[in-house]
């Protein structure tokens, strides 16, 4: 008999070899396996969010505010930074690795039904929100808040018919899925838009608003927009930033409120992700939420990667598109103007690398020091490629090292810590996710 931990590990291998025999199916192929085991994804009131950047931001601020408000919330998320088992929580506690297992096991007996009746297998992204949904049914929270996994229109997420549908920002990013004009990409996450059902997205100035409001007037759904302008940073504290929004309170007679809300300092584009959380729980449950249940709700999230104080002086951000370096770039030089800047950097190859890099040298903000490391995996950068370019667009001053191994490439940024820089460690999820591991391991030593 295999203990736990075997039978937990087996399991989680299978996973990650699925993209190795399973390719993208159609929302009918899922839907079968779905139905095999009773449509679990019906079961609990879903919220569902789609968008380029800031997506698990927006999920963990909502998550936030309806567990202030008492409600039991299940989130659904992508990627892990650690362990598979991060994608799937109840009020911010992971999924037990024993639950894991049973869920698993259920889905992939459905699959074997499936497959024999001539249903394809499940992709990865599929087979796990297979998994979400029967957990969630078992577990039977109030909400779950589901984040597409890439895109929106075909995701496997896509199938739900939620309460409430957000899409975030939008900008240039995984153009060989979803295309190579912000038009293109506005669509494809705007396919999350349903019948009737409430939209709250960012309008942005560029033409993705145009696509997403068009969608939602032939779908006659509810659309309700935040504006970044309606944004105002009040005071940027040691620890906080306050900040106040101008919405339309109350809908039905028209009147405007200008309420004020605190965050942890983490990064600047958190106002807009947290604005666009407070619009769709306003919705969601209208007058059942108070202002001071928003505004404790905001202030208690927390999201791991994103713009987070990893050690004394070293923060680690997921920015790995070009709209996120920009916004990571503006908080850089907005909140830490006149320290000594060091920065850590990593990039997938299918990333646009060039243009990324390009933004991290105009910008305001000087790194004094530039770390080049890779990222583990097949989507590895060499990092003599990398360090060429910023040799090219960096500022004179600029001091670009190489170190291939990410762990070494810490220990270098963490000496340069001590001495008093200010070290940022971003380009990647899976930067991210390792120095995150890496922590944790410093910590049980």
């Amino acid at each position: 008999m295999k203990d736990l931990n075997e039978a937990y590990r087996e399991a989680v291998d299978y996973l990650l070899a699925i993209p190795k025999f399973a390719n993208k199916t159609t929302h009918d192929n899922l839907r079968g396996f779905l139905r095999l085991l009773g449509n679990p994804q019906e079961a609990v009131p879903a919220i569902h969010i789609a968008g380029t950047n800031g997506k698990g931001s927006v999920c963990a601020y909502m998550a936030a505010m309806l567990q202030q408000a008492g409600k039991r919330v299940g989130m659904f998320t992508s990627p892990h930074l650690i362990r598979i088992n991060e994608r799937f929580q109840i009020n911010g506690k992971e999924i037990g690795d024993e639950e894991f297992l049973e869920v698993f096991r259920q889905v992939r007996e459905a699959v074997e039904i499936g497959m024999s009746q001539g249903l394809l297998h499940p992709n990865f992204f599929e087979y796990l929100f297979i998994m979400a949904a029967v957990w969630y049914r078992k577990q039977q929270p109030d909400y779950v808040i589901y984040e597409t996994g890439l895109g929106g229109r075909l995701d496997a997420t896509n199938v739900l018919k939620p309460k409430i549908t957000v899409i975030t920002s939008i900008g240039m990013d995984h153009m060989q899925y979803l295309g190579d004009t912000i038009e293109q990409i506005a669509g494809e996450k705007a396919g999350i838009i349903k019948p009737e059902t409430t939209c709250v997205y960012l309008k942005q100035k560029d033409a993705s608003a145009a696509v997403i409001e068009k969608i939602g007037e032939v779908r006659r759904s509810p659309l309700i927009p935040v504006e970044r302008e309606a944004i105002t940073i009040d005071e940027i504290g040691a620890e906080t930033i306050d900040f106040s929004y101008t919405t339309r309170y109350d809908n039905t007679s028209g009147s405007y409120s200008r309420p004020t809300y605190r965050i942890m300092k983490t990064a600047l584009y958190q106002t807009e992700n947290a604005a666009l959380a407070i619009e769709a729980i306003r919705s969601l449950l209208g007058k059942d939420i108070t202002e001071a249940v928003l505004q404790e709700g905001i202030l208690r999230m927390r999201w791991k990667g994103r713009m987070e104080k990893l050690e004394p002086r070293i923060y680690v951000d997921g920015a790995h598109n070009e709209p996120a370096i920009q916004a990571f770039c503006d908080t850089v030089s907005k909140l830490y103007p006149n320290e000594k800047n060091v920065l850590l950097f990593a990039v997938a190859s299918d990333k646009r690398y060039n243009e990324m890099i390009h933004i991290l040298c105009q910008a305001a903000v000087t790194f004094e020091k530039i770390i080049v490391t890779t990222i583990a995996g097949s989507r590895v950068t060499p990092v003599y490629q990398v360090a060429e370019l910023f040799r090219v667009y960096a500022k004179p001053t600029s001091q670009i090292m190489e170190e291939p191994d990410d762990r070494q490439a810490f220990k270098l940024a963490r000496t340069y810590a001590a001495e008093g820089c200010q070290v940022f460690c971003v380009g990647s999820l899976y930067l991210v996710g390792s120095l995150e591991s890496q922590e944790g391991e410093n910590q049980h030593d």
